[in-house]
Formats: C-alpha cells, sequence, structure tokens
C-alpha cells in the first residue's frame, strides 16, 4: 500500500528532527535560498550557489524527504557544494523512478537501488543514497532495505610541484599582478585550500609579544583558529593589507584580504599578463583563480624535467606544502593540523616515497636500516639544530643515529638489533664477512646441539641478511 503524505508528514512531526524544525513553513516551499537554510552570504558567494531547488519533483513522498534531508546535512555542516549535490542525486532518483513506473516507496528495492546507483557516479551516487537511507530508517520516516557493495577505493592522486617546476614559478613569480603573487606564495607556506584563502579576513594578524599569528578559516572542521606564523609569514600579510588601504582606503568596508583582479575591461584575448589590472573592493573568485594560474603556465611555458607540459593548480601548492612536511619527517598530527584535515587518512599517501625521491637519497648518502629499509639520516633537530653530527656516533660497524645521546646505551654490544644503528655500502665487505664466519660459528654450533646458540646465530644472522638486502636494493637504484 501506497504511504500516504499525511502518514509520512505524521511521522516527521513526532521524530527528533522534526521536532527540532523551527521554520516548518519552509518544508511548503520549492525554491530555498541558502541563507534561508543557515549558510552565510560568503558560503554563497564561494560556492556560487544562492538556491536549493525542489520544484522538479514528481513524487511528494521523495520530494518531501529530500527537503528533510538537506536540513538534516546543513545541521551536519556539509559543505553547499554537498547538499547540491545530495539534492541532485535524489533528484535523479525521482527521475529514473518514474521512468520505470514505481511511484510507492516500497518499489524501492535492494535491486531498484542497485540499478539507480551503478548507471552513473557509482561511487558518490551510492555515499549520497546511503545518508539519505540512514537518515530516513533512524528517525523513523522510512525504513528501506540496501545493502551496499564494496566499490574498489582508488588511491587519491597526489600531484606536487617538482623540484624543476618550483624554481621555474618562484623565477616568474612577479608575472602576477602583486596581489595574486602574494596570494600564491602565502598558500604554498601556509598550505591551505584556496577557499580557505580567498574567505581570509583584512584583519586576520595579532601579535602577542615577538610572536605572530593568522586567522584562518578551517574548511572540513568548519571554525575560524589563529595558527601561529613566522614573521616573514606576517610582512607579506601586511603588504597586501597595505595594498588594500592604497587600493580602497583605511576605512573601506571590503573586509576580504584578497579582492577581485579584474581584466575584462580590456577584452579577454588571453594576454592577461599584457594588460594592467583592475582591482575592485569584490570577492575573489575561484574560476578568476584558475584563468590567472591556466595562463601563467602557458605564459612562461612550465615544463617538468622530461619536457612534458605541467598543468598547474591552486591544489598543487597545498599537495607541494604537504610533500615538504613530510619529506621532512614532521609528525602526522602537526601536518594534519597545518592542512587542516578532517583524519589522518591522507597522510600515508604524502607520506609514500618516489623511485625518484629514493634515487636521489641514494645519489647523496644512502644508510640501510635493520628492516633492511633504505633511508636517509634527517636528524630530528627540535631543540638542539647545532647537534646533527654528535647525533651520529662510529661503531665498529656502521653508524649509531640515536635521537639522544643523554645516559648510557643498553645495546652498547648489540648494535645489529637497534632501531638507530644503520650501515652503508661502505660497510658490506665487513658485513659479508661477518655473515661468513656465523656461518662457520652456526655448522660447530649445531654438530655441538647448542640449541640456544643456534637460535642466537641465526637471529644475528637474520639481521646481517636483511641489512645485505637493503645494501642490495641501494647498489639497484645507484645503477639505474
Amino acid at each position: 500500500m501506497m504511504l500516504p503524505l499525511e502518514i509520512l508528514q505524521s511521522r516527521i512531526s513526532n521524530s527528533e528532527f522534526g521536532q527540532k524544525l523551527l521554520d516548518i513553513t519552509l518544508l511548503e516551499k520549492d525554491v530555498w535560498t541558502t541563507e534561508a537554510i543557515g549558510y552565510t552570504k560568503d558560503e554563497s558567494d564561494f560556492s556560487r550557489i544562492k538556491n536549493i531547488y525542489f520544484d522538479t519533483f514528481s513524487l511528494s513522498w521523495l520530494k518531501l524527504l529530500t527537503k528533510l534531508t538537506v536540513l538534516a546535512s546543513v545541521r551536519a555542516k556539509h559543505s553547499l557544494d554537498t547538499v547540491r549535490h545530495r539534492n541532485g542525486v535524489l533528484k535523479q532518483l525521482d527521475k529514473f523512478l518514474v521512468s520505470k513506473g514505481y511511484s510507492k516507496p516500497e518499489d524501492l528495492t535492494d535491486t531498484i537501488l542497485r540499478e539507480f546507483i551503478t548507471q552513473s557516479s557509482t561511487k558518490q551516487r551510492q555515499n549520497d543514497i546511503v545518508y539519505a537511507l540512514k537518515l530516513w530508517a533512524e528517525e523513523g520516516w522510512l525504513k528501506l532495505i540496501y545493502t551496499p557493495f564494496k566499490i574498489k577505493k582508488q588511491a587519491p592522486k597526489i600531484e606536487t610541484i617538482p623540484e624543476e617546476v618550483l624554481y621555474q614559478i618562484y623565477q616568474q613569480f612577479d608575472l602576477f599582478p602583486a596581489p595574486l603573487e602574494r596570494l600564491f606564495r602565502l598558500q604554498l607556506v601556509l598550505g591551505c585550500r584556496i577557499g580557505e584563502m580567498l574567505r581570509m579576513p583584512r584583519q586576520c594578524l595579532k601579535q602577542e609579544g615577538d610572536k605572530w599569528f593568522l586567522l584562518r578559516w578551517v574548511e572540513k572542521r568548519k571554525h575560524w583558529r589563529f595558527y601561529q606564523i613566522n614573521y616573514l609569514v606576517a610582512e607579506l600579510v601586511q603588504e597586501q593589507q597595505k595594498f588594500l588601504e592604497v587600493q580602497f582606503g583605511a576605512n573601506s568596508k571590503f573586509d576580504k584580504l584578497f579582492c577581485k583582479v579584474d581584466v575584462s575591461h580590456h577584452g579577454y584575448n588571453g594576454k592577461r599578463f599584457q594588460v594592467e589590472p583592475v582591482y575592485k573592493p569584490e570577492t575573489l573568485r575561484f574560476d578568476t583563480i584558475r584563468l590567472w594560474l591556466q595562463d601563467f603556465r602557458e605564459e612562461v611555458n612550465l615544463k617538468d624535467k622530461h619536457g612534458n607540459k605541467f598543468h598547474l593548480t591552486s591544489h598543487h601548492f597545498r599537495r607541494t606544502k604537504a610533500s615538504i612536511m613530510a619529506y621532512c619527517e614532521a609528525e602526522d598530527e602537526y601536518i594534519a593540523a597545518v592542512l587542516g584535515h578532517g583524519s589522518l587518512d591522507m597522510l600515508p599517501h604524502y607520506r609514500k616515497r618516489s623511485l625518484e625521491r629514493l634515487e636521489k637519497e641514494a645519489n647523496s648518502k644512502g644508510y640501510v636500516d635493520m628492516y633492511g629499509q633504505v633511508t636517509s639520516f634527517i636528524p630530528r633537530k627540535r631543540r638542539y639544530e647545532k647537534l646533527a653530527e654528535i647525533l651520529k656516533v662510529s661503531t665498529p660497524l656502521g653508524e649509531c643515529h640515536r635521537p639522544s645521546m643523554l645516559g648510557d646505551c643498553n645495546l652498547r654490544y648489540a648494535c645489529l638489533s637497534c632501531d638507530h644503528h644503520r650501515v652503508t655500502l661502505e660497510d658490506k665487505t665487513k658485513l659479508e664477512a661477518d655473515y661468513t664466519s656465523l656461518q662457520k660459528d652456526l655448522q660447530q654450533a649445531e654438530n655441538l646441539m647448542q640449541e640456544r646458540r643456534v637460535t642466537e646465530i641465526n637471529r644475528l644472522g637474520d639481521l646481517i641478511k636483511a641489512r645485505l638486502k637493503g645494501l642490495e636494493q641501494l647498489e639497484n637504484l645507484k645503477r639505474k
């Protein structure tokens, strides 16, 4: 039997969420302004979404549930883009059901939902449907059976700016109008999303003693926060603040750090770097940034070391910041805090070493640890920056890289079992000789049936074999 709209409305009014609805008249409208549902003008401007539309729904029950899903998404502080996409998927579901001749909620079987989801954009479409069905069931509005199928998750493509391309960018940075040059320099230093940069308020600096702090919007966490910055970063921000003061006056009501950089008065002909821009006290847009970077890479002919064109985007600056921090062995939590990540899920992808990086390390001075892993020695210089050499001590076989020389070493005579021990290719001959000697000792111990000694010799042999295998890998990298 078809679920009457009156029954659904009754369930909604009796649910926990329904009782919290302050403006029930909103459900009667088919066009909602984003500000009416709780988004700020800034959020509307940046996403360029002014309204959410429900006027094309054919199934009244699905329209009502979609409206409630949108409101729940807003309450959960999901982005406007997410809300619009979720509304769009449920609109597509409405159209799909009507085209197949389904009109009742009970028609939404597992099979029907799977057929709809696999039509296109499978992963995102399934995520939106699962979110909606879970909400409807938890609130007691409508319970449907659907078992999500496993979608192979691809590792995110982490694209950073190669060293040779970054050099070209820095060489040509001054081609940009001064405000845009400062914007991209700041983004690379801060690791912000471009949306966070464009939302940065004009008065974003705070000084406490000799320390400087910058006010940032953290998109994933939906809050403003002060981050400590280097005084040179503060100077760059101050330059931009002075620029705005000169352009618009100290009493201007324009409250963003970056303004509109307009060349449309010249008629766009792909030569934006050959004309003088006009600065307007208006919000700088995503599409404007995209066009400037697109023309910049053509203007300077950005190419990687293989001669391929490098398609620079604003997000490359953020990814490059993350990769630099990972390369310098910053803590995961620190990287996540700087980038404003909602979780640590992305960090392993930044930490993944490329063959090119390993080659570079091997060609300088490569080390192998007790597990046979090729590594490089980068001491964690926190409090004592001039103690790098003290943190590296020669041993009869390899080097000790203990992070602290305070106190005595419990493993002084057992370096092979120590996490801080490293060997290089120079130690390979000694390791091979030691391994040969161990095999003779092993044969003797086995003949005498000395079980404990056999176990210990095998353990030491495994440790040496792991190091030799790592050194072999290091040799291969050098050959390549």
